[in-house]
């Protein structure tokens, strides 16, 4: 890469009209006060000029252009060096320069010198600053999720109020959270706390997750990786998938938060990861929707084939510990997958299911062709340690509200019922 062009007058005289545009749009999100906090780490234009290897971005710069951008969603949240103020336009305009910078290199790493990639570049920077506003919306609704969280009621804001542990573990803190969450208005557990005398609450609880808990971090990274995969018009931008970077985006997240996220699964707000740092996997195909409890788990494929092959979770799912869920297997809104369960292949559950722990509910290959899917009804209960396999190419229907007691054996009855093998 040419050092004295990346950043030359030609790119100054198109970034210009575009950086004002774009923060006039984004100024209303911000506070006076989150302006005052945000504090944005420059990196040398020189620096940011030299390529890395074959031209790609070194990781160093990366994670700082992350940090950066997460400044911009949370202002005062990250740990940056001593900066000098600045103003916004002078932040979001370091970070264009820093975006730029990356995609120009990742573009080129992948296509050569001869393609003309500065326009691809600067739009799909300014693509990526122009969504701040829903960046900004989804890390402040994740971070809220994580108060389902009882460690968020920590010993000094339990002496701050005097709270009684007794009347604490009575209180049922995660329903109304998912009506704040269905609301998208955090009165309904404001009014919560209002009623119990605990209005300064929410602030420490937002405060608490906002430094020290990493799962909001995690799905930030994810939403910054995923945007750069999209195709299309965004906020008047024409964006392209860029190459190289989503992925390097993806690993960093694996290396400090040990979640090896895919950059093009796609992911709804409002989740909670719970301990991600033991470890969380998502594949390509897989969908994730909205205020889900996700404890570390693998949701993987099974299939070498290029198709839907990772799992979709509906809204307000929990998933928990040690959880393997491979294929394209559907899980339906508001169930629960105990821990250790493990489900694969053509497998569907309906609204409310509760598959409790230690579960296998997979579909088994009988020959050359697939076999029937697995369909669990609305609000099913399958106990502990249960196996529930279909290797017919008929599909195995479990009824609505079926209740399977626990160590339970069922297999396709050859018409399609449950029947049990032994219980």
């Amino acid at each position: 890469m040419n050092t004295t062009t990346l950043f030359d007058q030609a790119y100054e005289n198109r970034k210009r009209p575009i950086l004002k545009k774009v923060v006039d749009q984004i100024r209303p999100i911000y506070t006076a006060e989150e302006l005052t906090a945000m504090r944005v780490d420059p990196i040398n234009r020189a620096i940011l000029s030299q390529r890395s290897g074959r031209g790609f971005v070194n990781r160093d710069l990366l994670e700082t252009a992350l940090g950066n951008l997460l400044e911009c969603v949370a202002p005062g949240s990250h740990n940056v060096s001593e900066t000098d103020y600045a103003t916004l336009i002078e932040n979001i305009e370091e970070i264009v320069d820093q975006l730029y910078a990356m995609i120009y290199q990742s573009l080129q790493a992948a296509q050569g010198q001869a393609d003309p990639i500065e326009e691809v570049a600067l739009q799909s920077a300014f693509a990526l600053v122009s969504q701040l506003p829903r960046l900004k919306t989804r890390a402040l609704w994740n971070r809220f999720a994580s108060l389902k969280d009882p460690a968020v009621w920590d010993a000094y804001l339990r002496n701050a109020y005097g709270l009684d542990e007794d009347d604490l573990a009575s209180w049922i803190f995660s329903p109304i959270i998912d009506d704040a969450i269905e609301a998208r208005s955090f009165a309904p557990y404001e009014t919560f706390l209002a009623d119990k005398g605990l209005e300064l609450a929410l602030a420490y609880q937002m405060q608490l997750v906002a430094s020290a808990y990493p799962g909001w971090r995690v799905l930030f990274y994810h939403d910054i990786a995923h945007a750069l995969t999209q195709k299309g018009e965004i906020e008047t931008f024409d964006c392209t998938p860029i190459p190289l970077l989503p992925r390097a985006i993806s690993e960093l997240g694996g290396r400090y938060y040990q979640a090896d996220i895919h950059p093009e699964t796609t992911i709804a707000d409002a989740n909670f990861l719970e301990h991600p740092h033991r470890g969380l996997t998502t594949g390509q195909t897989g969908v994730i929707g909205y205020g889900c409890i996700i404890y570390p788990c693998t949701l993987g494929g099974l299939t070498e084939r290029a198709r839907q092959r990772h799992p979709t979770i509906g809204n307000f799912v929990k998933i928990g510990t040690d959880a393997t869920l491979l294929g394209p297997v559907v899980i339906g809104d508001r169930s629960t997958i105990g821990s250790g369960t493990d489900i694969y292949g053509f497998v569907e559950t309906g609204t409310g299911c509760q598959i409790a722990s230690s579960v296998v509910l997979g579909t088994v290959r009988s020959g050359a062709r697939d076999p029937g899917k697995i369909i669990l009804g609305d609000h099913v209960r399958v106990g502990d340690g249960t196996i529930v396999e279909n290797s017919t190419e008929l599909d195995l229907i479990i009824p609505d509200k079926s209740e399977i007691p626990a160590r339970s054996h069922i297999v396709n009855d050859g018409f399609g019922n449950p029947k049990y093998a032994r219980e």
